[in-house]
């Protein structure tokens, strides 16, 4: 990001732990405005001369905070993506402001709790470092053993 800072401000129902910490990482403010109704004045920052990604096999220059219709906040200068939703179900653009949320693409959001769901760490093979899937005999187990 360039030395010039500029900031989308939304105001949200709720804001994830882990979702709050990758904004203000990434720049960015929160302010807690009410508990009761809930609400929380949320600014994004990006960088104002935008920034270069790829998009469909070309480079495209994207500027500022993209609002995505399959429920993602995304912003390219930063990287950051976070799930913009709504306690209801529907798209978070059509709800009450408490009624809306913010969260890591990875999280899960509990409608009755108005909370993110915490799940136990996933061990499975599909989560285990790679030096934790090489054998004692130093073979990888999803190889198969070839004669010597």
């Amino acid at each position: 990001m360039s030395e010039q800072i500029a900031f989308h401000w939304l105001v949200v129902g709720y804001v994830s732990p882990a979702a709050r910490a990758v904004i203000e990482e990434k720049g960015g403010q929160l302010r807690d405005l009410s508990s009761d109704p809930p609400l929380v004045a949320v600014a994004l920052a990006y960088d104002p001369a935008g920034a270069w990604s790829w998009s469909h096999g070309e480079q495209q220059r994207r500027v500022g905070v993209e609002f995505w219709n399959h429920g993602y906040i995304e912003e390219a200068s930063t990287g950051i993506m976070l799930q913009y939703g709504a306690v209801t179900g529907g798209p978070a653009e059509y709800a009450s402001v408490i009624n809306t949320y913010l969260m890591l693409p990875d999280e899960d959001f509990d409608a009755q709790t108005r909370q993110v769901v915490e799940h136990e760490p996933d061990m499975s093979e599909s989560q285990l470092s790679e030096a934790a899937l090489v054998s004692e005999e130093g073979g990888d187990p999803f190889l198969p053993d070839f004669p010597e």
